[in-house]
């Protein structure tokens, strides 16, 4: 069963065309963040484990409010190598990570209120789309 649904995402992610980046990181998010930073790095100055050669676009945004917030965001050749990252990824310390789709997004904070760090993780969630039933997240 497991296979199949492997090959039927394989399938969808061939016949998906190439959308432009959804702006993930705006200068306010949920109210209370503010983007102190943002940037374009190369893909090899990605500091997370992520394959280089699976990365097609890689963005990075700081945040300051009721805390600090790193958040990187990964556009991936396709949702099966973000499914994957999921499954081997090691938490970590004030870190959360998850996906939507094709995306991988890792953000790591520090002394964040935590109600404002859900609707941080909440609207970016909503800003890269409706969830998938294969979607995660990781606290």
């Amino acid at each position: 069963m497991r296979r199949n649904w492997l090959w039927l995402t394989l399938l969808l992610a061939a016949c998906h065309h190439d959308a432009p980046l959804p702006d993930v990181f705006p200068p306010s998010v949920a109210a209370v963040w503010h983007r102190a930073a943002l940037a374009a790095p190369a893909i090899s100055e990605a500091p997370d484990p992520v394959p280089r050669t699976a990365i097609n676009r890689f963005e990075r945004a700081a945040y300051e409010g009721p805390g600090k917030l790193d958040a990187r965001l990964y556009e991936l050749d396709s949702p099966v190598v973000a499914l994957e990252l999921v499954q081997r990824w090691r938490p970590s310390a004030d870190t959360v990570f998850f996906y939507r789709g094709r995306y991988f997004v890792v953000i790591k904070w520090q002394d964040a209120d935590r109600k404002a760090l859900e609707g941080f993780i909440a609207e970016l969630e909503k800003r890269l789309g409706k969830p998938t039933e294969q979607s995660a997240l990781i606290r």
